[in-house]
Order: structure tokens, then C-alpha cells, then sequence
């Protein structure tokens, strides 16, 4: 049986099963969605552009919508606006450190951070004025093995749990490091992992802990790692390379010391917050990391996480990493593409309207919409849903993007 987290109760996982069988109940209310601007994907742009949402999901896009189906919907029309897919915010306990580990003990694989999932939280039902629409909570780098993170939304009636069972979480950070318990070293913390990882992947130890572990050496989840100096980072990569791996290394402020080794070893990489006050070295690496092939994503405080794609634009990004590093990639490090990240096909119609470029700080952000749902920002313009108002915006964005 999973041991709970500490304060983690019953209810929060009751009332997150409630939410997802209402949201099972109540399908979405199709919709046509048109902008001067349409984002699908960092490297797929409509302009004008448009795309029709059926029971929360992306159903269609730009001429590909069936004209019977552009009839039938309810036109949303931002006007000269820019529409960009939500922002994916990457592994986090999102202030909870204490709440999502456990205190006694320093290896804890199996814990789950859905457990520990409040869907009342304030910070949570906060993200969408950042244009965050999903979240991957992670359990807290406290613990050298700290368990198993979920993917979960913000919503105007409360938050969703959408996958409880993601990415395994390990940590090499000092936090880990705890002179009231064992171990109180990275040496110590490293020689407790190899042991239990070499025991699990043998078969020799059984229980929860090593099924946990040796499903993660096996591929069948991806392994994220909290490592932020040169040291702590060369040790994760050891670690990854000893047990063949590809990590995902969440903190990474010496990257760019340990380049080459994340190129070979094909790890990826969570950046902490950028801020302008920052170095020129530390401002400039998601731009060594962009230009080496390393996949990277912005992660550190919600509130700052479309400031660090700025910062990183103004010292050279290319805006198209910019954006893919706030949408897709993070989605991508957790083998979660095909739900979120993109406004492609069967993803979730989960997208962020600014007045402009999202990628210019004038732009203003005027709404989030999550699983087809305005849960941020000031109602938009909205055209006539009859029929014949319908068709009439439908030819007129086939004609522009024609």
C-alpha cells in the first residue's frame, strides 16, 4: 500500500474524483475560435486563423474545419488578438515542499503526489493569470527519492487531476540533504540510490518501492532529477549514465558547465527563473542550450515563467524556442504532447489570448481558456451563433488564410 503524504488528506482525492466525473458529464459547448493570429504550435501559425472545439478538445483547424461543423458552433472572435497554446509549467510542488514529502524518511519512491492534490489551492487556481493551464505537481526535492509526480489543471470551480501517475522524482540538492537523518552528503545520497537502483533492476528487492524503480529503468516512466551546481549535475548524469537513463534534470544553473555530457547522455533541462538582474552567462544559457540541441523548458515561479522567455528572447533566443519552451517541450519532457502544449488535433483545447506578441511584455494578456472553458480574463467579442452568421465567418477566415 502507497504510505500518504505528509498532511495529505481523503477528501482532497475525493473531491478530485468528483470533479473529473463532472467533467466526464458536462462536454463543452462547441465552439469556433478565430484571431488575426492563430498559434497551433511554435512552428505552425494561421493568420487569420481559427479552430473548432468539441467537448473541451481541439477538433479541427483552419480550412480542415467541415463547414457543417463551423454552422453548428458558437463563434468566438478575438479580433486583431494573438492566440498562443496555454503555458505548460514544468515539474513543481508549487510552494507545497513541506506538504509533498516526508519528513522521517529520505527514500520515498513510491509516494504520490496526487495524494497530496488540493484542488482548492490558491496558487493552483491562480496560474491561469499567468497563462499556465496545466501543471506537472511534483513530489518535493526534500527527499533523495521523493516519488511519483501527476499532471493537474486550474479551473474556475476547482482544479483537475488529469494523470496521477507521471514522472519519478529524485533529488541530489542540498534540500535532500539533511543532517538530522541520513544521508547528510551528496556521496551519501548517491550511494543510496545506487544500491537501491542496482537492487530493484536485479530483481533482488521486492515491495513498492523497487516496482516503482525498476519500472522507471525500464522505460516505463521518465526519471526527473532536482541538480543544480556542477558537481550535483555531474553526479545525476553519472547516475544516468550508470543505469542508462535520460534524465531531466529540473534546476540546472551550472548547465551550461556540463554541455557536452547533456548532449551525449540526451538529458533535458528545467531552468529555474530568469531574472534581468541575473549574469550575462546565466541570462545567455537557454541560448547555449538551444543552439547544442538540448531540449529545455522555463520553470521556476508561475508568475515569472513568460519573463524568463522574454529575458531570454532579448539576449538572443529565437522567439520560436521562446514559445516552444513555455508550451510544448515541457509537455513533451513528461510524454505528454499528444494532451497538452499545442492546439493540434485531439490536444486540449487549452490556449492564451494576448493582445500581441506574448513574447513582447506590451502585449497585454486578455484571457486563458482551459479544456474549452474561459476561466481568466474579460469575455471577448463574440459573433452571432446562427447559422448563417456562422457560414459567413467561416468564409471569411478560409478566404484570409487562403
Amino acid at each position: 500500500m502507497n504510505r500518504p503524504f505528509a498532511k495529505s488528506t481523503l477528501h482532497h482525492a475525493t473531491a478530485a474524483a468528483a470533479l473529473l466525473a463532472l467533467a466526464a458529464l458536462s462536454p463543452a459547448q462547441d465552439l469556433l475560435v478565430r484571431a488575426r493570429t492563430v498559434v497551433l504550435a511554435a512552428d505552425t501559425v494561421l493568420s487569420p486563423g481559427s479552430f473548432l472545439v468539441q467537448k473541451g478538445k481541439v477538433a479541427w483547424v483552419g480550412d480542415d474545419i467541415p463547414a457543417e461543423a463551423r454552422a453548428g458552433a458558437t463563434v468566438v472572435d478575438y479580433g486583431d488578438a494573438t492566440i498562443v497554446p496555454g503555458f505548460v509549467l514544468p515539474p513543481t510542488t508549487l510552494g507545497r515542499d513541506r506538504d509533498l514529502a516526508e519528513g522521517a524518511l529520505a527514500f520515498t519512491p513510491d509516494l504520490r503526489a496526487s495524494e497530496a492534490f488540493d484542488p482548492w489551492q490558491e496558487q493552483l487556481l491562480a496560474l491561469p493569470k499567468f497563462g499556465i493551464t496545466s501543471m506537472f505537481l511534483s513530489p518535493s526535492p526534500r527527499n533523495v527519492a521523493g516519488g511519483i509526480g501527476a499532471l493537474v489543471k486550474p479551473g474556475k470551480d476547482g482544479g483537475t487531476l488529469v494523470a496521477p501517475d507521471l514522472q519519478l522524482t529524485l533529488s541530489l540538492t542540498t534540500a535532500a540533504r539533511n543532517p538530522e537523518r541520513q544521508p547528510t552528503s551528496l556521496m551519501g545520497a548517491m550511494e543510496l540510490l545506487r544500491t537501491t537502483l542496482t537492487a530493484a533492476q536485479s530483481g533482488v528487492q521486492g515491495g513498492p518501492d523497487a516496482a516503482v524503480l525498476r519500472q522507471a529503468l525500464q522505460g516505463g516512466r521518465r526519471i526527473v532529477v532536482h541538480a543544480d551546481t556542477y558537481t550535483e549535475l555531474m553526479a545525476a548524469l553519472d547516475l544516468a549514465k550508470e543505469f542508462r537513463f535520460e534524465p531531466v534534470l529540473v534546476g540546472a544553473a551550472d548547465a551550461g558547465k556540463v554541455l557536452p555530457r547533456l548532449i551525449a547522455q540526451k538529458a533535458a533541462v528545467v531552468l529555474g527563473s530568469l531574472q534581468p538582474s541575473q549574469r550575462l552567462e546565466q541570462l545567455r544559457l537557454p541560448v547555449r542550450l538551444a543552439e547544442a540541441g538540448v531540449p529545455f523548458c522555463f520553470g521556476g515561479r508561475a508568475e515569472t515563467m513568460r519573463l524568463s522567455a522574454v529575458l531570454a528572447v532579448r539576449h538572443g533566443l529565437d522567439r520560436k524556442n521562446a514559445l516552444q519552451a513555455l508550451t510544448r517541450n515541457a509537455a513533451a519532457l513528461l510524454d505528454q504532447q499528444a494532451n497538452i502544449g499545442a492546439l493540434r488535433q485531439g490536444t486540449a483545447a487549452d490556449f492564451v489570448v494576448f493582445s500581441g506578441d506574448p513574447l513582447d511584455l506590451d502585449s497585454t494578456h486578455l484571457a486563458t481558456w482551459i479544456d474549452g472553458a474561459r476561466v481568466h480574463g474579460a469575455a471577448p467579442s463574440q459573433a452571432a451563433s446562427t447559422p448563417a452568421a456562422a457560414n459567413q465567418a467561416a468564409a471569411t477566415t478560409t478566404a484570409g488564410a487562403r
